[in-house]
This record gives structure tokens, sequence and C-alpha cells, in this order.
């Protein structure tokens, strides 16, 4: 949701001549010959609780058939027009023992199974903390493809995103214990990227465990991605035995690693307790050009206890956090807003924290599977509200703060003994999180209150929202129940019905079943609509409904399938036919993008459905089409 070096015992401080003459290099040689020992002696903050989060479900195994399916028209030359299809819409080719996963398996966490153990004699990227056991992707992941490729790919793929399909597979495929492609490293090596797109994505204590599996390489880029982790997690003495590997760099005010690693020794400096060389830090800092005020001012007040002017920061990054707790100072009040993700797990479960601070970093938090939905649901009952404001629900008044309104709405429901009220309460509570980003969050800490909701005549008006809540987190027997509601003896009437009906065949494992001339009739109105809307709609499910493997008329994919293939989706399609796992999963993160699978282009996200399939994770290619077709769908979130 995500640097110079410590100074010695003996170290004083200097004239004003003599820093200049010094230079970085100069201090760098004289800190660095305490800086092994320094490790001994630090202090240690409390680390992060290790969130507790449910297994990994095991993928299905697909039929031996499947191969890439053509999502183009004939003559695009991105998929091949010869792949073999299940008949539409009732015969189905199943994803054989494919159960779709849970919305937030989190490999690495409490109950996964994760083994860790030591490299000897191997190359450090092999190192990970899942195999095909527990998650992983196969130790031959990486067969046939480049390792300058997959370097670049890597920097480039998204971790954070709002898509819970795609967070899963970018979390197994940094974490896969696997062989290096072939080739020569380029620039950073494949283990120092998974570090830091790992601690960008919030785990950063699976980055702390997956750098202990490598202890052997201590370059340069592994030891940055170390210290980022540690000081993330919490593990403080960790990041500063870092900074030995870490090179201190000659321009901080342009060099973003020799910045890092100047606040970095002045932080480890303050918490060994040594003051004058924290200071001497400063100065070197000021001297060197590096303009970050409030950097100065937090040291000089865990120092010294001064407070010097500095405007509050636009970001709070892992050691602006650290910075702010070592000088014993309150942290923004929209600190939750404005922390990175790295960070917002922390926040979230830091008691001492105000409760609009942690309920903005845990929603957050949530939303990216850091936490679980009963934590958040204890984030928003620790604010307390008054009759007034409850009252207020019923004329449309809310708190100023918006977390507070999600959370005001929480207790609401859960205070509700009416039914229908509940149910109007829960499509608020739905409708605010969507608008807000955080739909996922919102459902699954709804999920305990509707699964409680019998479906009946007069709750008929939560059914479109029950429906989509329960297909996002893949409870597609409790998503047909409310459907019945919406498309009574399968006849559905409106929008609404049209788009949830949708939805239902597309996330359901044993195929769409219906009338398969009557799906292509509503295709092809909905394709000729007046309505951009409704023809994106269309578009997306009739390419991802082949994706899956389901025999569409051609004049349906001409009408659906507008733009030519890109290299990148070629790329992919290739990457299928050879069954490289790891490429696939790789190409198809970084063609869909950081914006998820709802707002890519429909030709490159039902590629990327179809060639997750083609390499046998089915349930993977399912989910990802469900939350694709979901983006696109305007039946009411709430």
């Amino acid at each position: 949701m995500a640097s110079s070096r410590v100074e010695g015992e003996g170290v004083t401080r200097r004239t004003s001549e003599l820093r200049v003459g010094l230079g970085v290099a100069g201090l760098a040689a004289l800190l660095m010959a305490s800086a092994p020992a320094l490790a001994d002696t630090l202090g240690t903050l409390p680390a992060s609780e290790v969130p507790a989060t449910q297994n990994a479900t095991p993928q299905g195994t697909a039929p031996q058939s499947m191969a890439p399916q053509s999502i183009v028209p004939p003559g695009f030359g991105a998929t091949n027009p010869n792949s073999g299809a299940a008949s539409f819409p009732g015969g189905v080719e199943p994803d054989a023992g494919a159960v779709p996963q849970t919305v937030k398996s989190v490999p690495g966490s409490a109950g996964s199974g994760i083994t860790v153990s030591t490299l000897g004699g191997v190359d450090a990227s092999a190192a990970g903390l899942l195999d095909e056991k527990n998650g992983g992707l196969g130790a031959d992941m990486w067969r046939g493809a480049t390792r300058s490729e997959v370097e670049r790919y890597l920097a480039q793929m998204p971790v954070v995103t709002g898509s819970p399909a795609m967070n899963d597979l970018a979390r197994r495929l940094l974490l896969t214990t696997a062989q290096p492609p072939e080739g020569t490293q380029g620039g950073a090596s494949l283990l120092a990227i998974r570090l830091e797109r790992l601690t960008l994505a919030g785990h950063a204590d699976l980055a702390v465990e997956l750098a202990k599996t490598a202890q052997a390489d201590k370059s340069p880029a592994v030891a940055l991605a170390r210290a980022r982790a540690a000081l993330a997690a919490g593990a403080h003495d960790e990041a500063c035995a870092a900074l030995a590997d870490i090179p201190t760099g000659t321009d901080p005010a342009h060099d973003a690693t020799a910045a890092f690693s100047l606040k970095l020794s002045a932080f480890c400096q303050v918490l060994a307790g040594k003051k004058t060389e924290a200071n001497l830090t400063l100065d070197l800092a000021r001297e060197e050009g590096l303009d970050d005020p409030m950097f100065y001012s937090l040291v000089a007040e865990a120092t010294d206890g001064l407070k010097l002017k500095a405007d509050d920061p636009k970001q709070l990054d892992i050691l602006d956090v650290a910075l702010y707790r070592l000088a014993h100072r309150e942290l923004p009040k929209n600190a939750g807003a404005i922390a990175t993700v790295p960070v917002v797990q922390t926040l979230a479960r830091d008691e001492s924290l105000p409760p609009e601070t942690r309920i903005l970093a845990g929603e957050r938090a949530a939303m990216l599977g850091l936490i679980e939905a009963d934590e958040l649901a204890k984030l928003y009952n620790l604010q307390p509200f008054t009759q007034v404001d409850f009252d207020g629900l019923k004329a449309a008044t809310f708190p100023p703060e918006p977390a507070f309104r999600r959370a005001l709405l929480y207790q609401a429901i859960n205070a509700e003994v009416l039914p229908t009220d509940r149910a109007e309460l829960i499509k608020l509570m739905l409708s605010t999180g969507e608008s807000a980003g955080l739909y996922l969050s919102t459902v699954e800490v709804l999920l305990p209150v509707l699964t409680q909701l019998t479906p009946s005549s007069t709750l008929r008006t939560l059914a479109p929202s029950a429906v989509r809540a329960f297909l996002l987190v893949g409870d597609q027997a409790h998503a047909a129940q409310w459907y019945a509601l919406v498309a009574p003896q399968g006849q559905g009437i409106g929008r609404d019905a049209r788009e949830l009906g949708a939805l239902m065949r597309i996330s359901d494992p044993q195929g769409p079943g219906g009338n398969g001339e009557q799906i292509a009739a509503d295709l092809r109105a909905d394709l000729r609509s007046g309505v951009s809307a409704t023809r994106m709609f269309a578009a997306k499910e009739a390419l991802l409904l082949q994706a899956l493997g389901y025999p569409v008329p051609q004049d349906i994919i001409s009408a659906a399938a507008t733009a030519a293939p890109t290299d990148l989706m070629n790329q992919l399609q290739n990457a299928s036919r050879k069954n490289a796992v790891g490429e696939v999963v790789l190409l198809s993160l970084v063609s869909i993008g950081p914006g998820g699978p709802d707002g890519a282009v429909p030709q490159v996200t039902a590629q990327a459905v179809s060639s997750l399939r083609a390499v046998n994770l089915g349930a993977e290619a399912r989910r990802l089409a469900t939350e694709a077709l979901m983006g696109r769908s305007h039946a009411a979130p709430g």
C-alpha cells in the first residue's frame, strides 16, 4: 500500500575548514573504521507485527490441450487462430481442479509454509521463499528468458495496483525460488530488484526474509535494498549494518543513493547515542548541498532538542517516519494519507497514533492485502461517535474527515437491527469505498455482515451490490443466491441484470452456461449501442470469453477488437507458446500496467488472460478476467 557512513567512537567535531577539505569521500574513510562494530551497540526499535494471513490457494491444473487463445480477428498476427476451444456456452473446457484463490493470499505471512534456507555456491538471484508446493511459479520459470529483458521488465512491473489478482501474481513472482535467466547481469542484480519491488509493495518483512537467504551478496544495490527493507520492517540494526556496503557517493544533492546513505548514517548515529557524530553528518550534508529542511529539523531535535522550522512534508517515506519517531515528534495529521506504501502497515498498527491516521493507513494497507479485514474493522471501531453523528446519516450528514465517514457507516451498520435499513447503509458504504478507490477493502470488511443477510425480495435493492461484492472475493455460491433476485428464473431485465449475468459467466469455473444464441445477441446489441460504456463492456466481455476458451462468433470478435496488437502482446503470446511461466506472468503484469485490468485496453487484458491460462494458471486467469469485466460494469457497486 510500499546514507553516508556511521562514525567511530573517537571522531570529534572538526573545524569548517577541515570538513571542506575532507569532503564526502574523506569523511567516509573516517567513518568506516567503526562501522562493523556499530551493529553490536545499536538499540532496536519495536518491529512491526507480522500480519497473519491465509494460505495461498493451490492453483488449478489446466487441461493438456490448453493453448493460447485467439483474441483478435485473423490477420492481426498476435494470436494463434488455430487454438482449440470449448463449445459456447454449454460445453465449457473447465480448469480442472482450479479453485479460485482467496483475494488476499499473501505468501510469506503466518501459516504460508515458507521455508527459508541459505544459498551456497550458486547465483544469489536464485534465492526465494516459495516453491511449487506453496505458491511458487516453478524453479524453471525463467527458462528461455534472457536476463537483460527480465531485469528491465521487473523494474517496470507494477507492484501496487487496485487488482488483487495482479498484486498476488507479482508477489509470487518476486518470491519464487528459481534458476536465473540466461545472460550476463546488466545493471542492478535480480535480487536487488526483487528486494526493492517487494519493499515498494509494502512487503518489507518478506524482503528482509528473502535477503537473509542470500547473505553472501554484498553488492551495493543489494545492500541498499536490504537497508530500505530492514528500515521499513523496523529492523534498524540490520539497516545500519548494511551501511558498510552502500557507496557514499559524492553528490547527495542530486544522487538519491548518496542522499539516502547520508540520512541513514545520521539516523544510525543518533540511534547509537552518538550525537556529536550525527551533528558532524548534518554539517557535511549542508556543505554538500542536500536540501531537506525536515531532515535537518528532525535530527537536530533528536540530538539537541532543537526544533528548527520546516514545512510539513508532502510525502512520508521509510526514513522520514523513522526520523520522526527518533525525534519523538508527532507525525503530521494527514500521515495516513501521505505515507508511502512501505510504511502504511506500520502506521495502521501504531497504537500511539490518533484514530484518523491509523484508519487512513489501515484502509490503504487492507486494500493491498497488508492487513486483514478484521484488523481494519477494529480500526473503524476506534473512533467514538455520538448519537447526533448516527442520526446525521439519515440526513446524509457525514463527518468532514473521509476516513471517519466510513468508520461511522461501519459502526452504524453493525448497530442497525432492521435488515432493510442495514442494507441501505451497506450500499452507501460500498459506494463511498468505490469512489475513494477502496472498494476491495470495503467489501472485505463488510463480508461478515453480508453473509449474515438472507437474500429476499425485501432486500432486492441490495442484490446488485451483493453480487459484485461476493464475486470480487471469489464466493460464487453467495453471489448466485443474490443474483437470483436480479434475474428470477434466469430471465434478467434491465442493464443491471445484463451486466451481472455477464460477470457470473466470466467468474464461473464451470463455464458461462445459459443460452449461447441469446448471449451472442446481447453482445451484438451492446456493440451496436450508441452508449460508449455499453460498447466497451461488451467488447471486453467478448474478448475475455474467448480468452477463457469459449468460442465467440467471428463477427463479434471483429467488432470487439479494434486495435492492432503491440510488440509486448506478441512477446506475451510467444512466451505462452513456449510455456515460459515467469515470462508470461511478468509480461502480463507489465502490459496491463499499474491501472489494473479494468483500465487496460481490452485486447491487452484478454491476451494476458489467454496466456496465463496457457501456462496452467487458469484460476489466476479467471480472477483477472472477473476483475477486468467488473471494472467496466456500471451495475450498482452500492
